[in-house]
């Protein structure tokens, strides 16, 4: 494609070379020098006027049809570039959040909320002999009490006697009494009965089929709607409590396996595990559930109608209890 200028220059040839050729034919006529003077006066002055016009800058020679008035649209002028502060530092990049140091805070333990799964209409598991779940918690509950009654620890117990207590109760009492930590007592159902284990569970998910069942029948009243869906995602996945529910479950866990494994040598150790159970779900505190036993397993119904081996659990609990306490002192005095 030519360009502008190229355009002008070819416009001013052919307009001389008609102008020359005009003229060569005009004077072949007889008695035509008048006219060729006139003639040549116009066509210099034609010449005049596009050199002028040719030749001067910005003109744009185009060979298509000029838009209408309705369809030429004004450009409007761009916006200029945005000029970079020298003097701005680069933002640092969002972290994820992490736990706090403990020993940033000073914290203690002063009280501990126990709950005595089931009780009431609210059975839970029922051996073959007729020992219902809901009795043995709370016989170990009211024991465990009863040991920490030297005054380190103020008790608070969801459930004192035989009655029936919605989850969504429990949590509430936990959380308005604003107890320290959430310690949840209960006696499993184990398929095939043969198995004797010992589990304790911390708030989160899993994909333990075993484990969803279990959740899924201890869940069974939690009154959670699914309005709440989020607010529990939002729990399982995210709550910073996390970290101090899987110490907690860890120092009690060890002390009782420790305990029991003497006087229960086939006791298969399960360990600590995540579990969305609703009274770990809902409480504010770090938050335990135990499965000290099976009352599938005949052998293991016989250790827990025994008061020294419920004595036994009770004690261990208690150790655990004491030794996640001594954890955060120890944070406590390093941070001074």
């Amino acid at each position: 494609m030519e360009s502008v200028e190229q355009t002008k220059l070819r416009l001013l040839r052919e307009a001389v070379q008609q102008n020359i050729e005009g003229v060569r034919n005009h004077n072949t006529k007889p008695r035509a020098r008048p006219q060729r003077l006139l003639t040549l006066w116009l066509w210099g002055g034609f010449l005049v006027a596009s050199l002028a016009y040719l030749l001067a800058p910005g003109h744009v020679v185009s060979r298509g049809s000029a838009p209408s008035t309705s369809d030429a649209k004004v450009a409007s002028p761009a916006p200029p570039p945005p000029v970079a502060d020298a003097d701005m530092e680069p933002e640092p990049p969002l972290s994820p959040p992490r736990p706090l140091n403990r020993a940033v805070v000073p914290l203690s333990i002063k009280r501990i909320v126990i709950d005595a799964g089931h009780g009431g209409h609210d059975t839970g598991a029922i051996s073959d002999s007729g020992l219902s779940e809901k009795e043995v918690t709370l016989d170990i509950a009211l024991r465990l009490r009863r040991l920490i009654g030297d005054g380190s620890f103020e008790v608070m117990m969801t459930r004192q006697e035989d009655r029936t207590l919605p989850l969504a109760k429990r949590v509430e009492f936990a959380n308005s009494n604003r107890g320290d930590l959430f310690v949840s007592i209960h006696v499993n159902w184990l398929e095939p009965r043969d198995i004797r284990a010992l589990e304790t569970f911390y708030v989160g998910p899993t994909d333990d089929p075993a484990v969803m069942k279990l959740a899924s029948l201890e869940n069974q009243d939690s009154g959670y709607s699914l309005a709440d869906y989020r607010r529990i995602h939002e729990k399982v996945y995210i709550d910073t409590r996390r970290d101090e529910s899987h110490q907690l479950a860890r120092s009690i866990h060890s002390e009782l396996y420790r305990a029991l494994k003497p006087v229960n040598p086939v006791l298969e150790n399960r360990g600590v595990k995540t579990a969305p159970f609703a009274v770990l779900i809902g409480t504010q505190m770090p938050a335990i559930l135990l499965e000290v036993s099976s009352l599938a397993n005949e052998d293991e119904v016989k250790l827990l109608t025994n008061e020294d081996y419920r004595e036994k659990i009770a004690l261990a609990i208690l150790r655990g209890i004491r030794g996640y306490a001594n954890n955060l002192n120890t944070y406590a005095r390093k941070g001074n």
